[in-house]
């Protein structure tokens, strides 16, 4: 594990050797094909085996169902994806049958050299010691131009690397040292040549290929969450890190920050939320720069910020004086009006450091004191003479509610018309610049800190011209220290990645800067909503109600208009309003990914927060938040696949089926054998009405629970839940609507269950629908998520005849008796107990009797269920086939969704 690059003071790690696993020495044959010529294709996943330069596989893919062994599964991948690939990167193995590109003699020679250069003995074993390859840069140069066709050969790396990738996630029995060991090396390499083949000239354009070599590094349960965890890390904290960060590298190196002590109380923490980092308003008090400190406050008068608010276009700055003496009784602050000219600086913090104040505009003298000369060390603005004014929100934005809101609609301008936007963060500050690496500063700033998590700061970091980040020594620009680390990447490519992935964080400020257009003129490129999810997901707010309006800011909206909403809520209403407004819509996939809505008709598809954090039980992920926002061509049409907000709801035109419940006689109700089994909800299966095909639809929340609900939970979330896709089908009125992207994929299909009526002409008229738009749309009132997908047609046989079988169930007179019991006494007495004995008897004969006449109902059901099931196939009867479910295609519907 000594290729990774590490912080300057890591993290200790207990075991970080990588252990030489290796029975036999690579061969030197085509890189791909070491699979084929060792007889192990039983472990190439299905994904490998269609690529047109290799050979079929010889065996089934097997690994999924019979893992290898670790001791035969560990030396031959290390031979042939460590060793085979280092030998693959300095041109030592075949490129084609029979064709080299150095003679035989010597690339076997020096392949035996591999093993003596990149292995040692230590404590009685030999582990792989690779920092040796990090030095033959110049070599792989070398090598790379012993092809007659550099692009060529290039692609063809870039391909070996990715079928290893693919080969060493497939698998599972790896330790987690040798399996990084060989991503940490692939890493490295794909890396390389993606940054020389951007920096050749002429510019070299590979195609992009996808890696993914960090998967499941921070891994739920895993030594490296165990370690951050142990080591002052939040839960939440380790989730953004292992969702957001898409290098191995950068994974490994922010894992191995140590967190500044004392370390929070993460107890009471999720994956979602910080608990230890909420503020409690009403306690809130402002801090002082040391805790024996005990200066007065000074403050900036109320009366001449609102003034300046309410009796202008502009804002208050703060001019502050008599902080450079020593003596805090000499400090003074005067409040000014804002004019075109006058540099200021704009403070970016985090109030959980103690710069707030919910109360009133003043601070302790000594945090002034602190600030007016962390300001007067920063750069002047060019042409300026005057010292910097200070815009600092506890100083300049009222408390009282009125000018409060006119502040905000005005908080745009005072970042970005700022010289500089200062970051004050303890979790930054705690450290020095000074002999700190490039790589440490930037992940703490973008990868890891309290500032990167708070929604203010968000907007506060992507207005502002220039961003200076406040470090224990000095301020560093934040695009000095990417350029500094860019630089270094350019020797040393292991930092390649990292910059990557610090560019990525900074990028998502970017994505809501506004850019300066001709004329200096300011122009607003407005920003996706996928832009706005993934950079709010893990974020958090100390007041609900201000979410709507940083939404507002980020995307340009109208501020006042979002602001005057009664409530968190109805802002929510209004910045949907208004995001639907300016984006011709909003995404139909958001009806398939919703887990807490708002709560008023009509908005009931609309998210009542885009912050993780404000989410109780989301089972969305971060890409899934994302996703739902993504706008995806339908047909050839180009019609865009966008709701538009009404009263009735989101107007959509999707595909979708009428669910009908089916009684098998008309004088039986849909349930006639309750309590023969105690039936848990895990399926529901129906069928086309048109096609006769066979579906079954799961709900997609308690299928993404079960993995981690204890037994109990589970039970307990069925009783409370009791049959919810049933209940819904019984009533007649369900419907489901299609994802429509999905149903492009195939067989399986997310959907939205719901439930249904036809609109009245009166409110069809209040929403502006014509009747040329086509067929009457439908009412729907949004239930939950499911997950549709076909059966085989072995499976469908199944169910024909499983159906049939309980018709005759359903026909005999055991349910007869059965449904007279139940008229006449409840659920353990005597009667009911005798007649529902009679009707299991007759379901386990009739399928005794089918189940013996059929084997291929039995290796059917071995197939899809399991083994051993003999004496409880009966069970499908009563489960599956209480009454026929049937669906009835409604083709395109436009549909008007709560």
């Amino acid at each position: 594990m000594d290729l990774f690059c590490e912080p300057n003071d890591p993290i200790p790690i207990a075991d970080n050797k990588t252990p030489f696993v290796c029975i036999e020495t690579w061969d030197g044959g085509l890189f791909r094909t070491y699979g084929h010529r060792k007889g192990r294709t039983s472990i190439t996943p299905n994904m490998l085996r269609l690529i047109p330069d290799i050979p079929p596989a010889e065996q089934p893919y097997l690994e999924n169902l019979y893992p290898t062994p670790k001791d035969v599964l560990q030396p031959f991948l290390q031979t042939w994806l460590y060793f085979g690939m280092l030998a693959e990167m300095l041109s030592l193995n075949e490129v084609a049958p029979g064709v080299r590109l150095m003679d035989k003699e010597s690339a076997m020679a020096e392949i035996s050299e591999l093993y003596k250069k990149l292995t040692r003995s230590e404590d009685g074993e030999t582990v792989l010691v690779a920092g040796e390859i990090l030095k033959w840069r110049p070599l792989f140069r070398e090598r790379l131009d012993l092809a007659p066709n550099k692009f060529e050969r290039m692609v063809y790396l870039c391909s070996c690397l990715q079928y290893s990738m693919v080969l060493l996630h497939s698998t599972e029995n790896i330790d987690h040292n040798v399996r990084y060991s060989i991503a940490a090396l692939g890493e490295l390499f794909s890396t390389g040549i993606y940054a020389a083949a951007s920096l050749a000239q002429p510019k070299i354009e590979l195609p992009i290929m996808g890696y993914f070599w960090h998967r499941d590094y921070i891994k739920e349960g895993s030594v490296v969450e165990d370690r951050m965890l142990k080591n002052g890390w939040c839960l939440s904290e380790v989730e953004k890190v292992r969702s957001q960060v898409q290098g191995l590298y950068t994974m490994h190196y922010t894992s191995l920050l140590k967190k500044t002590e004392p370390w929070l109380n993460h107890s009471n923490c999720s994956r979602s939320v910080c608990n230890a980092f909420q503020l409690d308003i009403a306690s809130y008090e402002p801090a002082h720069v040391d805790k024996a400190c005990g200066c007065a406050m000074i403050e900036a008068p109320a009366g001449q910020v609102s003034g300046i608010l309410r009796d202008s276009d502009t804002y208050p700055v703060i001019r502050i004086q008599g902080f450079s003496s020593g003596n805090l009784d000499d400090l003074e602050i005067f409040v000014e009006e804002y004019r075109p000219g006058v540099s200021y600086v704009a403070l970016s913090h985090v109030w959980a450091n103690g710069l707030g104040n919910p109360s009133s505009n003043a601070l302790p003298r000594c945090q002034i004191a602190r600030i007016a000369n962390l300001v007067a060390r920063l750069p002047p603005e060019p042409g300026t003479t005057e010292a910097p004014r200070l815009w600092l929100d506890t100083l300049c934005c009222p408390v009282e509610l009125g000018t409060k809101m006119i502040s905000l609609e005005r908080i745009a301008d005072v970042y970005r018309k700022s010289y500089h936007v200062l970051v004050l963060d303890t979790s930054l500050t705690a450290f020095r610049h000074e002999g700190t690496h490039p790589a440490e500063l930037l992940v703490r700033a973008f990868g890891c800190s309290p500032w990167m998590r708070r929604l203010w700061t968000l907007q506060e970091g992507a207005l502002g011209r220039a961003l200076q980040i406040q470090f224990a020594d000095r301020a560093a620009n934040n695009m000095a220290l990417l350029t500094e680390l860019f630089v270094i990447a350019g020797q040393d490519v292991r930092y390649m990645r990292i910059w990557q992935d610090v560019t990525n964080e900074f990028n998502q400020l970017l994505g809501f800067s506004p850019k300066t257009g001709p004329e200096n003129t300011i122009v607003w490129t407005r920003p996706q909503i996928t832009t706005l999810q993934r950079s709010l997901h893990f974020r958090t707010v100390s007041v609900p109600s201000d979410e709507p309006l940083c939404i507002s800011t980020l995307m340009n909206l109208d501020t006042k208009y979002i602001a005057a909403g009664q409530d968190a809520e109805h802002r929510m209403i209004r910045v949907w309003e208004k995001l639907a407004e300016s984006h011709g819509g909003i995404s139909t996939r958001l009806l398939f990914y919703l887990d807490e809505p708002i709560d008023i008709p009509g908005w009931r598809w609309a998210p009542k927060s885009l912050l993780a954090s404000a989410v109780q039980d989301s089972v969305l992920s971060l890409d899934d938040r994302v996703m739902r926002f993504h706008n995806e061509y339908r047909d050839s049409k180009s019609i865009r696949c966008l709701g538009i907000p009404t009263p009735l709801g989101l107007k959509v035109r999707l595909a979708g089926f009428r669910v009908v419940p089916n009684p098998f006689f008309p004088e039986l109700p849909l349930h006639p054998w309750p309590e023969v089994i105690n039936p848990t909800e895990d399926q529901v299966l129906m069928q086309a009405e048109a096609t006769g095909q066979w579906y079954r639809i799961i709900d997609w929340y308690r299928s993404k629970k079960l993995p981690v609900w204890t037994r109990e939970e589970r039970l307990a979330y069925d009783r409370m839940e009791n049959r919810p896709i049933c209940r819904a089908i019984d009533t007649g009125k369900c419907a489901i609507i299609l994802d429509q992207k999905l149903e492009m994929l195939g067989d399986t299909t997310a959907c939205c269950l719901v439930q249904v009526e036809e609109a009245s002409p009166a409110q069809l008229q209040a929403v502006g629908y014509s009747d040329s738009e086509g067929q009457a749309p439908l009412k729907a009132r949004r239930e939950r998520t499911v997950i549709m997908s076909k059966l085989t047609e072995a499976e469908g046989k199944m169910m024909n005849m499983v159906r049939g079988l309980a018709k005759t169930v359903a026909q005999d007179e055991s349910t007869a008796e059965f449904l007279k019991a139940q008229k006449r006494s409840a659920p353990g007495n005597t009667d009911w107990d005798a007649a529902e004995g009679k009707v299991r008897e007759k379901m386990k004969e009739v399928m005794a009797e089918a189940w013996q006449a059929h084997p291929d109902m039995q290796q059917t059901m071995r197939d899809t269920v399991g083994e051993s099931l003999d004496d409880y196939v009966w069970v499908m009867i009563p489960k599956w086939f209480s009454h026929g479910v049937g669906m009835r295609d409604l083709g395109e519907q436009v549909w008007y969704v709560d």
